[in-house]
């Protein structure tokens, strides 16, 4: 059943790949470019808990004449939170590309798509001030919204 299931998601990658490269020549599909954006910022939450967060993501959107969107990105990202006795930091990376089958932009401004294809890959160091941490590896495709596979790990260490 899951040979199968990765065959079909095979497939619609594939299928998404050529419509990208062949069917629809490169002048007749939309492009914002890549979009970057950054923001670095702490945040005091309560009294003596205080939250920054860094992050930096660069982003390139493309829609096809037939309605097919591809996002594609990459970001990175480090936060720490600091409370009364303790703290805790992370840090990590994403990748990702999403292939919609159409996308419908509302009056107001908000786009709709219909998920096919998405796949997303990276890494979480989490980490905390009594010495426990944790790295988790991301890695997983999904079909349709539903299903597909994913091989994400973790694991933790006391030190």
């Amino acid at each position: 059943m899951c040979t199968k299931n990765l065959f079909r998601l095979s497939a619609c990658v594939a299928a998404a790949a050529a419509l990208m490269g062949v069917a629809a020549p490169a002048q007749a599909a939309s492009s914002g470019g890549t979009t970057q954006t950054s923001t670095s910022d702490c945040t005091e939450l309560a009294p003596a808990v205080t939250s920054c967060l860094t992050m930096a993501e660069r982003r390139n959107v493309v829609i096809t004449p037939s309605g097919v969107a591809v996002l594609q990105g990459y970001r990175e990202y480090s936060d720490s939170t600091t409370y009364p006795g303790g703290s805790h930091s992370s840090d990590g990376t994403r990748r990702y590309v999403a292939v919609f089958g159409s996308a419908m932009q509302t009056l107001d401004g908000i786009i709709y798509y219909d998920p096919k294809v998405t796949r997303v890959d990276g890494y979480d160091v989490l980490s905390y001030s009594d010495g426990f941490t944790c790295v988790l590896q991301t890695n997983f495709v999904e079909a349709n919204g539903t299903g597909g596979y994913n091989h994400s790990t973790g694991t933790c260490t006391m030190n």
